[in-house]
């Protein structure tokens, strides 16, 4: 199973192609996409659940029509969709695996980074969120959350403390902690991942096509 999380960095028409190129040729099974839009559509057979559309002013960004902060692709069936404290932001699905079921929750965890005021309320409004949709689930969390896990502290220790605690909560090992300078994270289940080897890796370091590092988890037998 391949899983890619990324942030697009709302793309020009011409970056936006070459980002489609980028993802067709990783081919993922599961595909977080956040601030992206309409016309990034992975080649192949897959299953689509996105946030809100978005059109003029909201929140106090301005948005182009079509454009989406949040979205996962997938060849899997989509079983289930759960809703989430807000729909513009995070999604959330029950995806039918060839490992059993995977609860999907795709974000953002503040749209403005992880400085701004809205970052706080967001992280505190998916905590409920999680505490509503984990327990008793095999589980998958991937997005911006807007915190870096290793070196420095963004936005900040507590954040970072936080979201740990969340992974220690419901059993889930954030794959991509060790990534400097990033702040799009996978964190699945320890339990949907049993004795499966994990491997990730990382594109976009120079960050020309997003302002995003863009990472990939690989889970075989």
């Amino acid at each position: 199973m391949k899983i890619i999380n990324w942030n697009v960095g709302r793309p020009s028409k011409n970056k936006g192609e070459k980002i489609l190129e980028k993802l067709n040729k990783l081919d993922a099974d599961i595909l977080i996409l956040t601030e992206t839009n309409s016309s990034i559509v992975p080649h192949g057979d897959y299953n689509e659940l996105s946030t809100a559309r978005l059109r003029g002013v909201t929140d106090g960004v301005p948005y182009k029509d079509g454009e989406i902060r949040t979205s996962i692709w997938t060849k899997y069936s989509i079983i289930k969709h759960h809703s989430t404290f807000n729909d513009k932001t995070s999604v959330c699905a029950d995806i039918k695996t060839k490992s059993g079921v995977l609860t999907v929750y795709a974000t953002i965890i503040g749209i403005l980074g992880g400085t701004k005021p809205a970052f706080k309320v967001d992280l505190q409004s998916q905590l409920l969120d999680f505490d509503n949709l984990f327990p008793g689930k095999q589980v998958c969390i991937a997005g911006d959350y807007n915190i870096i896990f290793t070196g420095r502290a963004y936005p900040s220790l507590s954040a970072r403390q936080t979201l740990n605690d969340v992974f220690q909560k419901f059993n889930l090992k954030n794959i991509t902690d060790s990534v400097a300078d990033c702040v799009d994270h996978i964190a699945i289940s320890n339990d949907f991942m049993g004795d499966k080897k994990v491997s990730f890796e990382i594109w976009n370091e120079d960050k020309k096509l997003s302002d995003h590092i863009g990472v990939c988890a690989t889970i075989t037998d």
